[in-house]
């Protein structure tokens, strides 16, 4: 294999969030083209009831609305929000759990799509 063909991978920034309800888990991770992803895991006892395994939130900020969520950040923390890491650091520190972010996000006009899967 050439040194072309090899590709270095780099670990993307990541932080573990609070989740709305017991049984589920909450991450923020910056995919490789700069969005924000948000995304909250159901593995409940009541998910597998109602979906039957399980299911999966997922909230992804465009690269485009980055300069936005920088600023109102800024402005909502008090504080200088510099780099990827920071950004995900000041929604762990800052938000009671994945649904206050995405309602903060609502809340100021940053456009997100959101998905879900039903068999995650």
């Amino acid at each position: 294999m050439s040194q072309d063909q090899l590709k270095v991978q780099t670990a993307r920034p990541r932080i573990d969030l609070r989740s709305p309800w017991d049984g589920a888990s909450a991450w923020a991770t910056i995919l490789e083209d700069g969005c924000i992803q948000l995304e909250l895991c159901d593995h409940s006892e009541q998910a597998e009831a109602t979906f039957g395994n399980d299911v999966t939130w997922d909230y992804t900020i465009p690269f485009a609305e980055k300069p936005k969520l920088i600023e109102r950040l800024a402005k909502l923390t008090g504080r200088a929000v510099v780099g990827d890491e920071a950004i995900l650091t000041s929604f762990a520190e800052t938000f009671k759990h994945v649904h206050a972010i995405r309602d903060w996000l609502k809340q100021e006009k940053i456009s997100f799509e959101e998905s879900f899967d039903s068999w995650a």
